[in-house]
């Protein structure tokens, strides 16, 4: 059933900029808190948690009238973070992470949650389709294509106890909510758990214990894709159930610096750029980044280099340099990744027509892999967004060309990221602020739809946490996010309503 999203106080989330009043912190925690696991796309991990944020209790936020809502209580907002880098939130802070607070909305679109203490962990370690494969493995389907475990943040309290975060106190973070800030307590370089999917696995553990397994998550393309790419017989009826969102995730190629000055040059000698683009001070290492000097990349050239066929063939004369490209090792990088990942499925349905033209037509192109790399082209799978960006910027500090797939909602750390997005056959993904606007026009048509799944063995509680979430993103004034706009089916108006939409099928080409 399509979700039909109010226009009632459920918009934007926002943080007031007073002092918080840390409680909830590893000592707080006790046998009355849920604990609930969320698991699946790494690309919308930053909305993910913040629409979590937005169920805590002294959290402020404005309805997609622009009435100003503040959740009653004392806030009490916590991150746990794998990462021990400083300076970074979900989204560019790890795999695995977890966001405690006492829930209370001013509305009471928590449900059972309503005036609970909460503990979620969020993994996206291997993207969108670990938001069904631990339910895959305990059905009782074997399949090597799919994990048989995944890592979460290990259980809080636990974290207090022996010191497993790298800083032992909570740091005092500014967290930004559509451009409303405040402060949350962070800790850094907290330690994970592996937990293993017993098949047919009969008994669940309380829900005020260890999490056994994910309630469920998110996905950017429906549970169809990638059971066609990975040979999954498991129908989704019997693990669970998808609705979906209305929201579309934008994406976009990035390349490395030396490659994106590269480019730059070849759009200078074919009169497309003007040609003080690469004048100085601007290099390779430091290009311009303006958007009149954005260089393109024909998608076609994406499909070569990601194409297996095709792989064997492509050196740095693919993108008009010499076969040989610069940098140490002399190899062109592609930063894929892995192939539970939804921006996998979303690259191979852009640019590989898989699977989507797999039948007699045979259209369908099947991805290079890890051990598809050449002596002149490197690919890693990577098992997150956050692996690309870094991995980019290191084939920048090594002077090499490198490019890769991302969502939209990324965007550089000025000082820490060293990489940027390319315009695809002529068409800016990032013309604006946003990241999305070329996307809503349907100028740019690289974006597909989101999905919630809910697990058939989720507890009411785990229920009520991802309709809630998924309220939050699909409501007009909440997803004012970037990389991200609603789809006219949502049957709201909004200026960040697009024009087209998919329905659901991302094979289907967008419509409006």
């Amino acid at each position: 059933m399509r979700m039909k999203l109010s226009k009632i106080a459920l918009g934007v989330a926002g943080l007031c900029a007073a002092p918080a009043t840390f409680a909830l912190t590893p000592a707080q925690m006790d046998g009355a808190t849920a604990r609930l696991w969320l698991s699946g796309a790494s690309a919308p991990t930053a909305s993910v948690y913040k629409g979590v944020l937005t169920l805590c209790r002294g959290m402020t936020y404005k309805d997609a009238l622009g009435v100003t809502h503040t959740n009653p209580g004392t806030r009490d907002a916590h991150l746990y973070l794998e990462s021990s880098s400083a300076g970074r939130l979900p989204g560019a802070a790890g795999d695995r992470m977890a966001y405690t607070c006492t829930v209370g909305t001013d509305d009471g679109r928590a449900g059972s949650l309503e005036g609970k203490k909460v503990a979620v962990f969020h993994t996206v370690e291997g993207g969108s389709f670990n938001y069904v494969t631990p339910h895959i493995s305990i059905a009782g389907e074997v399949n090597p294509n799919l994990p048989g475990s995944l890592r979460r943040t290990s259980n809080i309290e636990n974290l207090g106890a022996t010191g497993q975060c790298a800083n032992g106190t909570a740091e005092n973070v500014a967290v930004e909510l559509s451009g409303l800030n405040n402060s949350v307590g962070v800790y850094r370089g907290c330690a994970t758990t592996v937990q293993n999917f017993t098949a047919n696995q009969s008994l669940r553990a309380n829900v005020f214990q260890a999490p056994d397994r994910p309630e469920g998550g998110f996905s950017d393309t429906e549970y169809l894709i990638n059971k066609l790419n990975l040979d999954v017989t498991t129908e989704l009826g019997e693990i669970g159930s998808e609705v979906p969102t209305n929201i579309a995730q934008v994406f976009g190629v990035v390349v490395s610096y030396p490659l994106y000055y590269q480019l730059q040059k070849n759009d200078i000698a074919d009169g497309r750029l003007a040609a003080t683009c690469d004048d100085a001070p601007f290099t390779a290492v430091s290009p311009n980044l303006t958007l009149a000097c954005q260089p393109d990349l024909a998608a076609q050239r994406y499909t070569t280099i990601a194409n297996v066929d095709t792989i064997g063939g492509v050196d740095g004369s693919l993108f008009g340099a010499a076969a040989t490209p610069p940098g140490t090792s002399g190899k062109v990088q592609l930063h894929r990744r892995a192939i539970t990942s939804g921006t996998q499925s979303a690259s191979n349905l852009r640019f590989l027509e898989k699977p989507c033209n797999t039948g007699l037509p045979q259209g369908a192109l099947n991805p290079a892999r890890a051990a598809d790399s050449t002596a002149r082209v490197a690919v890693t799978e990577n098992s997150s967004t956050g692996g690309v960006k870094s991995g980019l910027t290191a084939a920048t500090n090594a002077g090499e060309f490198g490019l890769g797939f991302v969502s939209m909602e990324n965007i550089p750390v000025a000082g820490v990221d060293k990489w940027a997005f390319v315009k695809l056959d002529s068409a800016s993904p990032n013309a604006d602020a946003k990241q999305r606007v070329t996307a809503m026009d349907g100028i740019y048509t690289a974006w597909y739809e989101l999905v919630a799944f809910t697990a058939h063995t989720a507890f009411t509680e785990g229920q009520d946490l991802i309709a809630a979430v998924n309220t939050s993103l699909g409501n007009p004034g909440i997803t004012d996010l970037t990389g991200l706009f609603i789809t006219p089916l949502a049957g709201v108006e909004a200026p960040n309503v697009g024009k087209g939409f998919r329905a659901g099928n991302s094979c289907q080409a967008p419509i409006q």
